[in-house]
């Protein structure tokens, strides 16, 4: 079951499936998905109207996927996984509600 939840996300979720990491373009990265498809128009939108986000996901491996997409747009962005100690989440909390 676990594999088709992958499967589903995003096929760089398995092992092997990406050629090159390190070449990887951000049209590659969305056009192997359909659902970040979805998501980078969303988000292209949402910034473009100078809007923040919050984007939620049960698997950390999925996150490492949105990282590099950030990464590739040349977005800023903060992380907060099971790995982020209490003072760093209160602290990124806070600097995601400052007014800008």
């Amino acid at each position: 079951i676990m594999q088709l939840r992958k499967g589903a996300l995003h096929p760089y979720l398995f092992d092997g499936a990406e050629a090159d990491p390190a070449s990887t373009t951000v049209t590659d990265l969305v056009s192997a998905s359909g659902k970040l498809a979805v998501l980078d128009s969303l988000l292209l939108r949402l910034f473009k109207g100078g809007h923040r986000c919050c984007i939620f996901s049960q698997f950390t491996q999925v996150l490492d996927i949105i990282e590099d997409y950030c990464n590739l747009r040349g977005w800023r962005y903060s992380r907060l996984d099971g790995g982020t100690s209490r003072a760093r989440r209160a602290y990124i909390v806070d600097r995601f509600n400052a007014p800008q």
